[in-house]
């Protein structure tokens, strides 16, 4: 009876949040300050939003750890190296697709509490760092990153939740009811990060359904399709883009990893 009581009581907060503060906020009714000032001491949204996107990875991936094989006490030892080593990754992309700015600003490539991070780039790196960890582990590559899989779509999900707080990565304009009003550009745009936000709770619930029913690397290479797929076509609505001449790098990289999940995948089921 107590655990139904915290559930309810967890629901009515958030619905709360929702109907007074989240939704207002999102129509333009209600401006959210992105930092907290607590007298001397300044706290960014977003800053804040990104601790809680990798603590919920964590907490699912350490939760879940022993279907794959992998221990806790494993988790916890590989955990505190992924996390450096993947915003470091996403922070790096995005310095390197920005190149032309961060040149001229050097001092401002360390300070991705501004936004700044590309999913790719923490992709990138915590896939390259997994594979050198598990060299001389008790467990494979797959296991972990199957493992590893799962718990990003729910971390990256909250994460997107920055972009709002931050007003960036939206998309262009828009009539749609659901539409969110930007107030440096006075007009209404498509919400790209809360459609990616959803799909990606969407994919979750997938990978979640399929824990245990195929061989170690179909997880990851199933949320890596997917992915590439959400990635793609939000990417084509969004306004702040990287790009190589006409190209949009994220699409670019999109199709990339759709392609090369496509043929793994194919691989292992073949073998």
């Amino acid at each position: 009876m107590r655990k139904v009581l915290v559930i309810l009581g967890g629901i009515i907060i958030i619905a709360a949040l929702v109907f007074f503060i989240f939704v207002p906020a999102f129509q333009g009714k209600l401006v959210i300050d992105p930092i907290i000032h607590l007298g001397p001491l300044s706290i960014r949204w977003y800053g804040l939003i990104l601790a809680a996107s990798i603590l919920t990875g964590y907490f699912i991936i350490r939760k879940n750890s022993w279907k794959f094989g992998i221990s806790a006490k494993d988790i916890d030892d590989f955990a505190f190296w992924l996390v450096i080593v993947a915003v470091v990754g996403a922070r790096i992309y995005f310095v390197l697709f920005n190149w032309a700015y961060f040149s001229q600003n050097l001092a401002e490539i360390y300070k991705i509490w501004y936004g700044g991070i590309s999913i790719y780039g923490s992709l990138i790196a915590g896939v390259i760092f997994s594979y050198f960890y598990t060299r001389k582990a008790a467990y494979s590559f797959w296991q972990l990153t199957d493992l590893l899989a799962l718990g990003l779509p729910l971390s990256q999900a909250i994460g997107r939740l920055g972009n709002f707080v931050n007003q960036e990565a939206y998309g262009t304009h828009t009539n749609l009811p659901w539409k969110m009003y930007v107030a440096a550009k006075q007009d209404y745009v498509h919400p790209t990060f809360l459609y990616e936000a959803v799909a990606n709770v969407l994919v979750f619930v997938v990978l979640k359904k399929m824990i245990g029913k195929f061989k170690p690397g179909v997880l990851v290479l199933t949320y890596f399709m997917a992915y590439s797929v959400i990635r793609f076509v939000v990417e084509g609505l969004r306004t702040d883009s990287l790009y190589i001449s006409i190209f949009r790098v994220d699409q670019i990289v999109a199709v990339i990893i759709l392609l090369i999940s496509g043929l793994l995948l194919w691989m292992r089921s073949k073998h």
